[in-house]
């Protein structure tokens, strides 16, 4: 999807510039603009504080203040888009404008309490090639956030059941809110976030259900925690959106059967143009959504 936006670089001094042509930066952080003016001018200096990584802010222009956070932090890039674009929109051109090994995606209303790049770049670095690493997330008064997600189906539909994280490594389904650690060559090779999708919810979903079913899982982990600073309920909206035959029909449309794939037959969520691309990518589909509910091992269970 073509989509208008602007960019305008940090300030860097020459030898930097001259460096980075013969490397690739290992990270860099995308911070979504939620929020204007003080609020988002102390999310940018919050992050510039603590990081020595290129930071991106992702905005639109009717957030405004534009020119005068240029000057204001000339060492953070900003990606303006004319108007506002849905999450998927701004994580797609991230990944697109970064130019690092890795990318960490997180939000104007969040603080980060601890960010273990080293353990989380690990994490992305097993054999089993997570998709993304995910943050351990706490509201305004510090209770923990129900952010490990489950899969379920429920009246043919994808309905995850949600858990609050421990102090291990967790399985998620997805990433909440789009928040997280990817390494930016898998990201964009698993097609990055569905723009055809509308909402950030059903964004999301869809990326993680298209990571478990090729194979790369999903994990939570304690090495990344942030906290919301002003909000105390964060709740998802789950209502149905144009696009959800789309995610649906990726993760329903795929039956494994002794080892090999077959397409399903279309139904009640089916896209019809969606199921033609599903039958074509058929090899890429490493379990079914069946079985990947049935080998799912939810909090609680014995391992």
């Amino acid at each position: 999807m073509q989509t208008n936006y602007h960019i305008f670089h940090r300030k860097q001094d020459i030898g930097k510039r001259i460096s980075l042509l013969h490397r690739e930066e290992t990270m860099s952080i995308g911070l979504m603009a939620v929020d204007a003016g003080e609020s988002l001018a102390g999310a940018i200096e919050a992050i510039l504080q603590y990081s020595s990584w290129s930071v991106h802010v992702l905005m639109h222009e009717e957030q405004g203040r534009i020119p005068e956070l240029r000057s204001r932090f000339p060492q953070a890039t900003f990606i303006v888009f004319a108007q506002p674009v849905p999450f998927g929109t701004m994580a797609n051109a991230m990944a697109n404008e970064c130019y690092t090994t890795f990318f960490f995606l997180t939000r104007s209303d969040l603080r980060c309490n601890r960010f273990d790049s080293d353990e989380a770049i690990a994490l992305l670095h097993r054999s089993d090639k997570p998709a993304a690493i995910t943050p351990v997330l706490t509201n305004r008064l510090g209770e923990l956030i129900p952010v490990i997600q489950v899969p379920m189906l429920r009246d043919g539909m994808v309905d995850p059941v949600s858990f609050l994280p421990g102090s291990a490594i967790m399985p998620t389904l997805y990433p909440f809110l789009g928040m997280g650690l990817y390494e930016r060559a898998l990201f964009q090779r698993l097609r990055g976030f569905d723009e055809a999708v509308e909402s950030e919810y059903w964004q999301v979903l869809d990326f993680g259900l298209r990571s478990w079913l090729y194979g790369y899982p999903i994990l939570n982990s304690p090495c990344i925690s942030c906290t919301f600073i002003n909000r105390q309920f964060i709740i998802e909206d789950r209502s149905e959106r144009d696009g959800i035959k789309r995610v649906h029909t990726k993760a329903l449309g795929v039956r494994q059967m002794n080892g090999k794939n077959y397409p399903k037959r279309p139904g009640k969520y089916t896209d019809t143009h969606v199921h033609a691309e599903v039958k074509k990518r058929l090899a890429l589909y490493k379990t079914d959504f069946q079985q990947l509910v049935e080998q799912w091992k939810a909090p609680g269970d014995d391992l």
